[in-house]
């Protein structure tokens, strides 16, 4: 449910309502990362020489294929469409304001490769891989911490009546950027499960000699240890304590379950002064789960919206909890090599609050 929830948010923006309508379409974003996903852990143990010869034979690559025509059968026609409509000069025609339009505008300014092929190719890799299923899993575990600590409901429910009176539906970004509390429980739920551990990954091109005189061969494999780091008490403090809003950047949201902690000035004056750098979105040397530098993820403050307003929606409009009784324990994660993801095999039941009057 939550896949397609987050399919549905993001096909809209990626291509307008042509792809939130498509149920086909809904259900490639839906599938086609989990196909990747199953391909790799069966490569894996296959030798690299052999992995062309044997991919072919495997389901979830002949599905993938299939998935793939579909997706460029949707989309070249729209890009074909879309171009004629621009050589037209229409002076009725409004370009539409979405990411394969941004695309479009990009590569000619670029002078890149704007083959449609090309294109649709990009577009099914970026809804697929690089929004739905990351954006999935952030969703499914937020809840689960949730569910776990009840306690931080309250405290979300009033800031979102707060930040959005007229409803989550006329949610604007400017109202999502003042959610300090969900913003700060996004990122300590990140912390505890991010992605995964490892972050970073690239192959030394070049012997490099670093400053202490560590010599990084050419084709080395090297990446950050983003997942430890984050947990590391030499930069968090009570690090394996999970504090909801440890990162909020109103001290009075930051202590919104306990005020009396709001009188410990040199705290307060801390969180102040790192609140820059205390957003979900933030990248710093210790927080590095959507990437670091200039090749940090692009796209985050997309997803951050995005998992925002549909967290207030829920939170709201819904009570929730899990369909067996945990006694208060979470989930626990499913870890493969170095990723870590959501127990997508546990249920949960959503109940439409009552109407307060």
């Amino acid at each position: 449910m939550f896949t397609r929830l987050i399919a549905l948010s993001t096909s809209r923006m990626m291509a307008g309502d042509v792809l939130r309508e498509n149920k086909e379409w809904l259900n490639v974003a839906s599938n086609y990362a989990v196909n990747v996903g199953v391909t790799i852990l069966l490569l894996r143990p296959v030798p690299k020489y052999l992995r062309p010869i044997v991919a072919p034979f495997f389901p979830s690559v002949r599905t993938m294929k299939k998935q793939l025509r579909f997706a460029k059968d949707l989309f070249i026609p729209m890009i074909h469409e879309r171009r004629l409509a621009e050589q037209a000069k229409d002076p009725n025609y409004i370009k539409p304001d979405d990411f394969l339009q941004w695309m479009m505008d990009l590569g000619s300014e670029r002078d890149e490769d704007l083959e449609p092929d090309t294109l649709a190719h990009h577009m099914l890799l970026l809804v697929t891989l690089a929004v739905t299923h990351t954006s999935t899993m952030a969703l499914c575990h937020c809840l689960f911490d949730l569910v776990t600590k009840p306690e931080y409901i309250e405290p979300l429910r009033d800031e979102m009546s707060r930040t959005l009176p007229d409803g989550w539906y006329n949610a604007t970004q400017e109202a999502l950027k003042e959610q300090s509390r969900l913003d700060s429980f996004l990122r300590e739920s990140q912390r505890f499960a991010p992605p995964g551990e490892l972050n970073f990954h690239r192959i030394v091109k070049e012997a490099i000699t670093l400053h202490d005189g560590l010599v990084l061969p050419a084709e080395t494999h090297i990446c950050f240890a983003a997942g430890p780091i984050s947990k590391d008490a030499a930069f968090i403090k009570d690090p394996n304590a999970f504090d909801g809003f440890r990162w909020c950047h109103n001290p009075r949201d930051r202590f919104a379950l306990t005020p009396e902690l709001a009188k410990l000035d040199a705290m307060l004056n801390d969180v102040e002064k790192h609140a820059s750098s205390a957003y979900f979105v933030s990248i710093t040397s210790t927080n590095m789960h959507f990437g670091f530098g200039i090749q940090a993820c692009p796209g985050r403050f997309f997803a951050a919206n995005t998992l925002k307003a549909i967290l207030s929606r829920i939170i709201l409009d819904y009570e929730f909890k899990f369909v067996k009784d945990l006694k208060g324990k979470r989930p626990g994660n499913l870890v493969v090599g170095e990723h870590i993801l959501p127990n997508m095999s546990t249920e949960m039941l959503f109940r439409k609050r009552p109407i307060e009057l």
